[in-house]
């Protein structure tokens, strides 16, 4: 068994507690999400971060992989 405050804290990292197995949400949740990009440095951000709402984010894109297929990198803050 996994100790409630465990549970609550992967929880709010993006994952699900099923008994004792992890398991990442699922795929649908993560096909909604919208990067940013960020037209001049080339750094793309996930939803939450510090960053995402800056005035150059102005690039969408539907994947991660689209994001890196594009040349952007990931945010070293928000990790996408």
């Amino acid at each position: 068994m996994i100790p409630a405050f465990v549970a609550l804290a992967l929880l709010f990292a993006g994952l699900a507690v099923e008994g004792a197995a992890l398991t990442v949400l699922g795929e649908a949740q993560a096909a909604s999400i919208v990067y940013h990009g960020n037209r001049n440095s080339h750094i793309f951000h996930q939803p939450g971060c510090r960053y995402y709402n800056c005035k150059n984010c102005v690039v969408e894109f539907s994947s991660r992989q689209q994001a890196l297929a594009a040349g952007f990198r990931p945010c070293k803050i928000c990790k996408p």
